[in-house]
């Protein structure tokens, strides 16, 4: 039996290592530049435990190849992993953008072979599986299996979180795509896998992994601007009420980021009431950066201050701008002078990702202030000497040692 993946990015390329363990797998993507590092045995992923030493083990087995083919890949094997992103166009409305997904549909559909299985690993809207596969039925008479089997990953552990964390969730359009979908996952999940009673149940549930954090999120933003009002600090009301364990008030943010978290509402959308939760959840967390501002703009005015912006990934721990709050932040303080700093993008990369400037945080003297986006565990024991304020955007920092060296602390909810 041979696997073809079709996307080799942060979770594509995981993925098709774990499969490669046990069988023949095809990594298929359109980036030139990921194919030739992955046919070396380079990783190009920033954030992934081991990761490389694993990729280099199949290369040396014979059970991995990868290529910019995808017809290739396609007709050339028998199970075909879809794991390429659908995106949201924030140009038109927040429209579902199904054209790559779409384009790699229809490659396979061109290519497929009797008797293969199709697995959908991007995750879907609801009835998004089923749409794939009655576009594969217009395009073929062959006979083809489908399941969905959505991944529940996260960087940096997304290996781990592919074999033993978590059981894998699959649906199928019949019950011979689950058996053969089933038999291939317990290979390499340590931990089994659900079946879910439909392709719809199965969607659902993914998108709930990120639409009930996001919910939470927005609460917490929510009694943020009550503790801000009373003069509360957040902090210390979080912990008092998650003393009990059926309680778990969630982390405020600056703002939501990644790929997955602040994109699955609008999966939803269309299935909603026209007040809905999950829409105003959307409303309150797009509107935090200018609340954040503007809270910090109260206490000190910014026009013409010299700011240095720490992280410009939207998480700690890894390299990943996708709906960073940063961006957003920079949006807001144009009269201001910016700089910023990410321990995980270079100087170069900053400055074209930016357009503001670079400044490393041995510098500090240089500016005014600092608004902490992210929270990297290199910004937790900062030397901040020098500057005057600091705006903590994840509540990430020491506010009374911050406070002691005479820095004006400000944080979400404090």
């Amino acid at each position: 039996m041979t696997l073809s993946i079709f996307g080799l990015g942060n979770i594509g390329l995981p993925m098709t290592c774990m499969f490669a363990q046990y069988y023949k797998v095809i990594g298929a993507d359109i980036d030139k530049g990921r194919i030739e590092k992955a046919n070396k045995g380079i990783s190009y992923l920033a954030n992934e435990e081991s990761f490389p030493e694993i990729l280099q083990e199949v290369i040396k087995k014979g059970n991995f190849e990868a290529t910019i083919d995808l017809n290739y890949a396609a007709k050339n094997s028998n199970v075909k992993i879809i794991i390429v992103p659908l995106l949201i166009d924030e140009q038109e409305d927040d429209k579902l953008d199904f054209s790559i997904i779409d384009s790699v549909v229809e490659t396979i559909a061109k290519n497929l072979n009797e008797e293969d299985l199709i697995i959908i690993a991007t995750t879907m809207p609801l009835g998004g599986s089923r749409r794939i596969y009655n576009k594969i039925k217009e395009k073929t008479e062959k006979h083809f299996y489908l399941t969905y089997a959505p991944e529940s990953t996260a960087s940096p552990h997304i290996i781990k979180d592919l074999t033993e964390s978590y059981q894998q969730i699959i649906a199928g359009i019949n019950e011979e795509s689950i058996k053969k979908a089933e038999d291939l996952y317990k290979t390499i999940n340590k931990k089994g896998v659900i079946i879910a009673s439909s392709l719809e149940s199965a969607e659902l549930t993914k998108l709930m992994e990120g639409i009930y954090r996001y919910a939470n999120i927005a609460l917490a933003d929510e009694v943020v601007k009550i503790c801000d009002k009373f003069k509360i600090d957040f902090k210390e009301l979080r912990e008092n009420f998650n003393r009990v364990p059926a309680y778990n008030l969630h982390k405020p943010s600056v703002k939501v980021g990644g790929h997955c978290i602040p994109v699955y509402p609008h999966f939803v959308l269309p299935y909603t009431e026209e007040i809905s939760l999950i829409k105003d959840s959307i409303k309150i967390d797009r509107n935090m950066p200018e609340y954040c501002v503007n809270k910090l703009n109260d206490v000190i005015d910014l026009k013409n201050k010299k700011i240095l912006i720490l992280g410009l990934s939207y998480k700690g721990g890894v390299k990943e701008d996708r709906f960073s709050p940063a961006y957003e932040i920079i949006n807001l303080l144009k009269n201001s002078k910016l700089y910023c700093y990410d321990p995980y993008y270079s100087e170069d990369e900053i400055k074209e990702k930016t357009k503001i400037g670079y400044l490393n945080i041995t510098n500090l003297e240089n500016v005014d202030g600092v608004i902490l986006v992210t929270d990297h565990p290199e910004f937790k024991s900062l030397n901040l000497k020098g500057i005057n304020f600091i705006f903590d955007g994840k509540n990430f920092l020491d506010k009374e040692k911050i406070e002691r060296q005479g820095i004006k602390y400000l944080g979400i909810g404090r």
